[in-house]
């Protein structure tokens, strides 16, 4: 935590940011090592540009930290509310009208602003999005353990659940038979809705369970993710209930060589644009771009959607850190959708491929 707060500060001053004001959230978290929810309670956590901290939160939660860590720690209780300790807080960070204070504007609600706006110091926010964004961006060896071991899980659930497929499941039945098998072999939960769809709903990237029954010659997308020490892995396989037809299979061989190909221009020094156009490049030539509606991959870490984006319009540099999925796709709209995914580590020496279930057709 002293290490990424002194890091943060150099970024604020580097930024031109006197404050940061973070809501809860994968930020927070990061930052403090307090896994908080929003709620209807505000907690907010502030830093200046020197590194000092102050910690806002109900009093109910008071006993969950170390106040040791903290310069200033503010509580409130429900019947009393925060506007008080709000401005408590504010003024202890050294907060004044002339401050530029960033806030995460992707995160933080109009609920937190409303209450930092009543203490009057505030003129305007400063998106700081990017400044926190800046340390996340590369993982440390112990955050990589972590989304690793969250995705040996999600490998290792998948095989559990192929035996159990049968024809007639719901896709509701087989959603729950996969968070099942991730919960046993020690997932903390989901870091998203998990994606079960058949048929032609595989042509929905999003498809979430429904009530819809597996049936025979049915492509199945499976998109869902496990979570390990608050780290995410995220991955998908596309199964067949029997024979798909020539048709799927042709789609499912082009998908299948499209994310062979992001994954082997991944590498330190390479444009997340070119691992985009690998992969894309495949799926255009064979006549499917059109059916190909997605980036080809996005950032892993305390969120399961980070940085860096792995799209043609959001280019970076790759360097030895950064931690992203490889997912390409066709969807052809009332027939069917593949999918396949892996999650990255750039190294020094280029990758590191974390997930490892087969991605060769299985068909059940």
């Amino acid at each position: 935590m002293q290490e990424r707060i002194a890091r943060l500060s150099a970024q604020m001053k580097k930024d031109g940011l006197t404050h940061i004001v973070l809501a809860p959230g994968a930020s927070f978290l990061y930052l403090t090592g307090q896994a908080v929810h929003p709620s209807e309670r505000l907690t907010l956590v502030g830093f200046d540009a020197d590194g000092k901290r102050a910690l806002l939160l109900p009093s109910l939660e008071a006993d969950s930290v170390d106040r040791a860590l903290w310069d200033n720690v503010w509580t409130y209780m429900d019947q009393g509310g925060p506007a008080a300790a709000v401005r408590e807080f504010v003024n202890s960070l050294g907060i004044t009208p002339t401050s530029s204070v960033g806030i995460e504007t992707g995160n933080m609600r109009v609920f937190e602003q409303g209450f930092l706006r009543e203490t009057g110091l505030f003129q305007t926010f400063a998106a700081c999005d990017q400044t926190v964004m800046a340390l996340r961006l590369y993982k440390d060896e112990d955050e990589i353990a972590s989304i690793a071991k969250a995705a040996n899980i999600v490998d290792r659930a998948l095989d559990a659940l192929v035996s159990r497929i049968r024809v007639g499941m719901t896709e509701l039945e087989v959603a729950s038979e996969l968070e099942y098998q991730m919960r046993k072999l020690g997932s903390e939960g989901a870091p998203f809705g998990t994606i079960v769809a058949s048929g032609y709903r595989g042509a929905l990237p999003h498809g979430q369970p429904t009530e819809k029954r597996l049936a025979e010659g049915e492509l199945l997308v499976l998109d869902y993710g496990a979570i390990v020490g608050g780290y995410a892995a995220d991955t998908t396989r596309t199964l067949s209930l029997g024979d798909p037809g020539q048709e799927a299979l042709k789609v499912y061989d082009v998908v299948l060589a499209a994310q062979r190909a992001g994954l082997a221009a991944v590498s330190a020094g390479v444009h997340s644009a070119i691992v985009d156009k690998a992969a894309r490049s495949v799926i255009e030539a064979q006549g499917f771009g059109e059916y190909f509606t997605h980036r080809t991959g996005h950032g892993l870490g305390l969120d399961v959607h980070e940085f860096p984006s792995i799209g043609g319009n959001h280019d970076v540099v790759l360097r030895p850190g950064m931690v992203f999925t490889v997912e390409p796709g066709i969807y052809l709209p009332g027939k069917f959708g593949v999918r396949i995914e892996d999650d990255v580590v750039v190294t020094d020496s280029g990758k590191l491929v974390l997930t490892h279930f087969p991605k060769e057709l299985i068909v059940l």
